[in-house]
Order: structure tokens, then sequence, then C-alpha cells
């Protein structure tokens, strides 16, 4: 009988989720029980944000595992912990006006926020398919709810009910392909995975398993369901459109993130000893590359009719997800480096390009339709400035850094092997470039329609509902980090080499 301790060490190692976890009840306890609405719970998600991110910094050097090799404590776990950390403190310092403005308690929505990026953790610390599921469940339950956070609004009660229903769908693909893992290794845990394939004697059977196959190809449909990729991106279009905007930002930046971390921890790293079979392998690569490819393009192509900036943002970031799968495809220690690259860069650049929208529709009601940011250039040259920033950053337009997180991914699936894909997808981002500058064209070159105009005051500057300097903050870290990652890439690519991968 396995005897099942915790020590000092394991509390330790968990120190990020537990200091979330934490602030989140404190959050919910003091939202529940202030008579007036007041900034404190803003503050302390900041502070337990903060407090998170430092301690997985403090822990980047660990090369362990903990609870009985359940859960890693390593530079890979803890760099996500931080990555987690500041999408939370982006997307509360965005939320705290627009959500007030809509009735929302910041309370509420920071508890949800704090509580899903637990659930994000686990994802990416997760060294057994079974934490790896329950943290997937943990984000889930809580972005359910965050896409209905607006109920008195239809639209956002039909994203939740929509996300949940196809979510529990997928739910049911991720356990069966864990069982299905589970009848081909006789275990979940990941280095127990990685043992059988690494061992000459065991390898061939399982291979040439049909239950192996398809357990990896359920597994991968779960993950599919949560990075949004083709065609199991159905859900992201609406629910994007009718969730909250700050929630959809963090729905498509932190949430990617999290399913991200756990994909490249089981496909990458786990079952990376494929690359000992040249047969195997290439089956991986070709299921992994079609659905890279795949998403790349019908992302990119259905954002060219969009005329809903949300609604482009969601299609584009299905082809955002592609890349990344791009990385994941080359099944090697260089790719996992190169996505976990991407999706830093990634989150701040598409948290921007959402903060910056949550702001249009908070201060006139409008800011959805590309109609809308006609004329922004004069009348909001700021918002216009990093609206622009974002969308050159998206592109892959250098010196700002969407163009070394898509050089790091192609670069790593031409060095496996991949080099048709990789040619590919730099065709489907030539693509992106027609609606990501269509964005500025109409910003600084199109005057605003008949009653599209922004509220303006007598002074002459835009009315705006509130005091919005936590989002000008937000707004300021995002066009900061991608502008320096841009020019000093190297900042993440000396930690990515640091990564201790199992």
């Amino acid at each position: 009988m396995t005897v099942f301790s915790i020590s000092a060490r394991d509390i330790y190692g968990i120190m990020p989720l537990l200091i979330l976890a934490g602030t989140g009840l404190v959050v919910l306890m003091w939202d529940a029980f202030e008579k007036i609405p007041s900034r404190i719970p803003l503050f302390l998600t900041v502070l337990g944000a903060i407090a998170a991110g430092v301690t997985g910094y403090v822990n980047l050097d660990n090369t362990g595992r903990i609870f009985n090799g359940m859960i890693l404590n390593n530079s890979f776990a803890n760099y996500y912990s931080i990555l987690f950390s500041l999408g939370v403190i982006i997307a509360v310092l965005l939320s705290e006006r627009y959500l007030r403005d809509e009735g929302v308690l910041v309370g509420e929505f920071a508890g949800l926020i704090l509580f899903s990026a637990c659930g994000m953790i686990m994802l990416a610390s997760g060294n057994d398919l079974i934490v790896t599921f329950l943290g997937l469940e943990t984000m889930s339950i809580a972005f359910y709810v965050l896409a209905g956070l607006f109920r008195t609004r239809r639209e956002s009660n039909e994203a939740a009910v929509k996300y949940f229903l196809l979510g529990a769908f997928s739910t049911g693909f991720f356990l069966y392909g864990i069982a299905l893992l589970y009848g081909t290794f006789a275990s979940t845990n990941l280095d127990a995975i990685t043992k059988a394939l690494d061992n000459p004697m065991t390898s061939h059977a399982i291979l040439t398993s049909p239950m192996f196959w398809m357990g990896a190809a359920m597994l991968l449909v779960g993950f599919a369901f949560k990075i949004a990729a083709f065609p199991f991106h159905q859900w992201a279009p609406d629910v994007y459109d009718g969730a909250p905007t700050v929630v959809a930002g963090f729905f498509s930046t932190a949430g990617k993130a999290g399913a991200f971390a756990a994909l490249v921890l089981v496909f990458n790293i786990a079952m990376g000893p494929l690359a000992l079979d040249a047969a195997a392998l290439q089956k991986m690569q070709i299921l992994l590359g079609v659905l890279a490819l795949a998403s790349m393009f019908y992302g990119n192509i259905t954002a060219l009719a969009q005329v809903n900036i949300k609604r482009m943002l969601a299609y584009s970031s299905i082809a955002h997800a592609g890349y990344m799968l791009l990385g994941v495809a080359a099944m090697n220690k260089e790719g996992a480096s190169a996505v976990t690259i991407y999706l830093t860069v990634y989150t701040l650049m598409q948290m921007g390009a959402f903060g910056v929208v949550a702001l249009l529709e908070k201060e006139s009601g409008r800011g959805l339709e590309l109609s809308d940011y006609a004329g922004l250039g004069r009348r909001r040259p700021w918002l216009a400035f990093v609206m622009s920033i974002m969308m050159l950053s998206l592109t892959g337009i250098p010196p700002f850094g969407g163009f070394f997180a898509k050089y790091y991914v192609f670069a790593a699936a031409i060095r496996s092997g991949l080099t048709v894909y990789a040619i590919l997808g730099m065709i489907a981002t030539v693509i992106s470039v027609y609606f990501y500058l269509r964005v500025m064209v109409v910003m600084y070159f199109r005057e605003p329609e008949e009653g599209g105009e922004l509220v303006v005051s007598s002074s002459g500057a835009v009315a705006v509902q509130g005091d919005t300097i936590s989002a000008w903050a937000a707004l300021a870290i995002v066009s900061i980090g991608i502008f320096i990652l841009g020019i000093l890439p190297m900042i993440l690519t000396d930690i990515a080499k640091t990564f201790y991968l199992p």
C-alpha cells in the first residue's frame, strides 16, 4: 500500500497556487460583507497576483517534482505561474471601471479570475493527467460563469450556455482519452508515459496499438477545444462576442496559455520519445501540423470578412492557436520553448487589443464595430497609438514582440523537418496583414460616419465616465512590454533556454 504524505517542500512548491486561491477567497468574502462597493478588492487582487508572481520567480530555478511526482515544481511551471499572475493583473486593471459601469462588482469578477488562474497553474504544473484534468475543469468552470457575468444581457447568457454545453462535450473526449491512455500505459503519470515510450522493449507494442493513437487523438480533441483550434473553434466567436470584453481578452490569452502549457507537457515532453520512431513521429507531426494549418488559414480567412472588432479578434485567435500548434508539432524542447515565448507576447498584445476595445465600449457605448474606429487617431490619439502597436505586433511586424514570437515558432518547425508547414504558415500570416492593418487605416484615414462620433466635452476632450487610471496603467504595461520584447527578445529566449523540461 502506497503511503501518500505531504511535506513542507510540497506546500512551498505550490505557493503561487495557494496565494491566488487564498486571495480569491479573501476577495469574495470582502465583496460579500462590504456595504459600499470599493476598490479594495481590486487592490487585494493585484497584491495577491504580484505575490504569486514573485513566489514563482523565486522558485524559477527548481527542477523537482512534488506530491509524489504528480506536480512539477520546475522553471517551466513557475514561469507560467508568473505569466498567469501577470494576466490576472492586466485583466483586473482593465476591468475596474468597465465592470462598474455595467453594474458588476469588481470582487465577483476578481474572485473568478483568481480561481481560473489556479486551474491554469495546475495545467502548467501537472505531471499527471488527473491533475491536468482537474486544472482544466477548475479553469473552465470559472470561465463559464465569467462568460455570463452580464446577467441582464441576453448575448452574455447565450455565450455562457454555449460555452458550458460545448465545454462539457469536449470534457467527455478528454476523459475518454485519459482512460484509453491509462489502458495503454497502466498509469496516468507523464513520467511513466515517457519511460514506457523510451523503452525499446515496450515502445513498439505501444506505438502500434490503436488504443494509444485513439487515446492521444481524444486528448488532442479536448485540448483543441480549449485553445479554439479548427474545427473545434465553434464556441469562440460567439462566446468572445457575448462575454464582457475584458473577460473575452482573458479567455483568449491566459486561458489559451494554460491549455497550451498542458498540451506542451503531454505532447512535446511526455510523448517526446516518439522522435525515436520515425514512422510514429511522422504520424503525430502530421496530425498536429494539419490541425495547425487548418486553424491558421480558417482563422485568418474568416477574419477578413468581420466588421465586428471582437469577432475579428476571436477569429484571429484561432489563427494564433495554429501558429503555436506548429511549435507543438516540432515534438521537441525547442518547440516547447518557442510556444512559451509566443504565449508570453500573445498575452500582452491580445489583452492590449481587448483593453482598447473595452475602453471605447465603456466611454461611448460603441466601439464594437470597425466603423466606430473611424477618426480615432485624431480624437483619441493615445488609444489609437496603443491599438496600432497591438495590430502591428499581432501581424508580426518588427520592432514589436510579435515578430520574434512568430520567428521562433517557425524556426522550431523548420529545424524539426516541418519546412512545408512553416512556409504555409508564413503565407497565412501574409493574409492576416490585411485585416490587422485595416483597423489602422480606419483609425487614421477615415472620418467617422454621421452620428458615429465619440462624445466630446466642452473642453474638446472625449467625455470619460469616471477614472480610468488603472486601465491606462494596464495599457502602458502591455505597450512597453511588447516594444521591449521586440527590441530585446533575448530577455525571453535566455529564460526559455534555462527551462527544466522533464
